[in-house]
């Protein structure tokens, strides 16, 4: 095997973020250990080498880095401009498929995509042969009285099916009469980026790589999950390895660098849903549901291609998406936003377009100028799931309807929503100030996660980021006390990530909601919350909380008497299920000695006989759990 140019080094296990969705009931997001890390491509899948030491990150592990400690990210860096990207060819029913990209498609003839209803049974396809792979009018010629058949199982109507092949010239029929796009690259002749003030994206030495470098075919989001999508950058039969130092036989720094960049901006599309984005070629693909997406250098001028509805049972030899980098500048955003359009082709997303193009580039600048996924996400910084929402908008699917159809689901809720269920912030008690923090992620529209913590009055700071690496969470955050009442709110306009500062009055229980939010309106230069979803961190300062002492509940049997009198003193209902007491002092005021509970024996009752006449003050003294004392008398009469 040809080793990688930075080595080899022993399988350990990365620290590096904190996994709830615990990333809180996540199980293990990332593993990370060695592989085979040549350029060699696999004959097959099941033929490649595994390492027989792959880790996991624990759940509850979170260790700070540079690239922070959120669920699914390992990147918090400062923001900086984009690089100037090539701008991509968005003409209207631009022809893209040509000789050397349709001579490459090469499916097996058994394959069969899911029905739009998830099924793949009674297909048409065992009995369709078609002279070549077509377009346009061409594709509707030869599909002939097939044609209703494919329509009916891609959940279309006849006139439906044509409208599509006549409006989107990316979409293309094969010889088996199945659905794929064929998707334009950047066109290194187009206009540049023209706004590198306007696209923000994160820049970081080799030294600082969100994994370490020799893990970087070990990657995973969720490796419980039954759901797979594996992003193949190894190449496979004759597919070369991803390359671009022209040094085919080992990765090197560079590549490595922007493989994990790359997987992380995927991994942070894919966040909310219950699916595995890996970079690791499955040991087990039983019981696996799912596809390979080949990121692959190859001669022609498209940038990826996919087929339709192909996320089904897993299928080690055999991928129904590519994306070529040499076509998308080598670029980590493009190639990023490549691999995430494909993957959405195979879960059954058509394109988000307009009635004048066919890839809708979207609107807005800044950190929050947005486009659909399933448009073109070269040009903007936030890119998000969508349903056709802009003005003109030709698609109106419901993207997490037609994904969940084809076996996609959201992950399960990874924080309460409510006061009741609210999750307790992780605490630190530094500098006199208490420093709080937590992650999750939002997995569906209008999902909250709600977070309680201990404050006692003063100014409080809390800080939420979403993903530094392709963010898609717009995050609002509201303050609200114990009784629900809402104190402050923050959702910054011109960015992802918000501030929330408040005074607090008073000691006590306060409670922080998260949730996606959109900005302005979608019909102008704006989005809804629908595809605001994705990872977040909080992090701030709080006051100490400084709590009463315990207040004392203290009974007796009699308080007057003819001695001997004997008294029998009650105070346990001074302790509450939610502040215990340490120790009970008793003085009963004749001389007699102290009674003093030991952290064994904790004396909430006791009792004393008064043997000489005269009047007494016995006296309780308290210290509760947060270390507070009080104390309480009563007086006892003996006759």
């Amino acid at each position: 095997m040809k080793n990688s140019t930075n080595g080899m080094s022993a399988s350990r296990k990365i620290l590096a973020l904190a996994v709830i969705v615990g990333l809180g009931g996540l199980g293990a997001y990332a593993s990370v250990s060695l592989s085979t890390d040549d350029k060699t491509p696999l004959a097959s899948a099941t033929s490649s080498t595994h390492s027989a030491h792959s880790t996991h990150l624990a759940t509850a592990s979170t260790t700070a880095t540079a690239w922070g400690s959120n669920p699914l990210q390992l990147a918090q860096a400062t923001a900086q401009p984009a690089e100037k990207i090539p701008a991509i060819n968005q003409g209207v029913n631009t022809v893209l498929a040509n000789n050397a990209v349709t001579a490459q498609i090469d499916m097996p003839n058994d394959f069969v995509p899911s029905s739009a209803e998830g099924s793949t049974e009674n297909s048409p396809f065992a009995r369709i042969n078609l002279d070549e792979l077509s377009s346009g009018q061409r594709a509707i010629t030869l599909l002939a009285s097939n044609l209703d058949a494919v329509a009916q199982w891609y959940g279309m109507s006849s006139d439906g099916l044509k409208q599509l092949l006549l409006s989107d010239s990316t979409v293309h029929i094969d010889k088996k009469g199945r659905l794929l796009h064929i998707d334009s690259g950047v066109t290194a002749a187009g206009d540049v980026m023209n706004a590198t003030t306007t696209a923000t994206t994160t820049t970081v030495a080799a030294s600082t790589s969100p994994f370490p470098l020799d893990q970087t075919f070990k990657l995973h989001t969720k490796t419980n999950s039954t759901r797979l999508l594996y992003l193949n950058f190894t190449g496979f039969g004759k597919n070369p390895a991803f390359d671009l130092d022209k040094a085919p036989a080992t990765f090197s720094d560079a590549e490595r660098l922007l493989i994990q960049k790359v997987w992380l901006r995927v991994a942070e599309d894919y966040a909310p849903f219950d699916v595995d984005i890996t970079t690791e070629a499955p040991s087990v693909v039983t019981g696996k549901i799912g596809v390979m997406i080949l990121i692959t250098p190859q001669t022609n001028t498209a940038g990826g291609y996919a087929y339709v509805n192909a996320f089904s049972t897993y299928n080690p030899n055999a991928s129904p998406a590519f994306c070529f980098p040499n076509n998308l500048a080598n670029s980590e955003k493009p190639i990023a936003e490549c691999v995430s359009h494909e993957l959405g082709h195979t879960l059954g997303l058509l394109h988000q377009g307009s009635t004048s193009t066919e890839y809708y580039a979207g609107q807005g600048d800044g950190e929050t100028g947005w486009a659909p996924i399933m448009g073109v996400g070269y040009y903007k910084n936030l890119t998000q799931w969508a349903k056709g929402e802009f003005t003109g908008a030709n698609n109106k699917q419901d993207a997490y309807a037609i994904m969940l159809k084809q076996g996609l689901s959201p992950r399960v809720d990874d924080h309460g929503g409510t006061i009741a269920s609210a999750d307790a912030m992780s605490s630190t008690v530094a500098n006199g100030f208490n420093n709080v923090s937590a992650s999750g992620i939002i997995e569906v529209p209008g999902d909250v996660d709600m977070f309680s913590f201990n404050a006692g009055a003063g100014a409080i700071t809390l800080k939420a980021a979403t993903a530094a690496l392709g963010g898609n969470l717009d995050i609002s955050l509201q303050l609200l006390d114990a009784t629900g009442k809402v104190l402050a709110t923050s959702n910054d306009a011109a960015t992802l990530a918000t501030t929330l500062t408040a005074t607090l009055t008073t000691s006590g229980t306060y409670y922080l909601s998260v949730t996606g939010a959109g900005k302005g309106s979608p019909l102008q230069t704006g989005y809804s919350n629908y595809g605001s979803l994705g990872q977040y961190s909080i992090t701030g300062t709080v006051p100490m909380a400084i709590a009463a002492p315990a207040a004392i509940v203290l009974t007796t049997s009699a308080t007057e008497g003819k001695g001997p009198f004997t008294v029998s003193f009650d105070a346990s209902k001074t302790e509450t299920t939610t502040l215990k007491i340490w120790s009970y002092t008793w003085s009963f005021g004749d001389g007699s000695a102290a009674v003093t509970s030991t952290p064994n024996v904790v004396n909430a009752m006791t009792r004393h006989t008064y043997t000489k006449a005269g009047t007494y003050e016995a006296v309780l003294k308290i210290i509760d759990a947060n270390g507070k004392t009080n104390s309480k008398s009563i007086k006892i009469t003996v006759s």
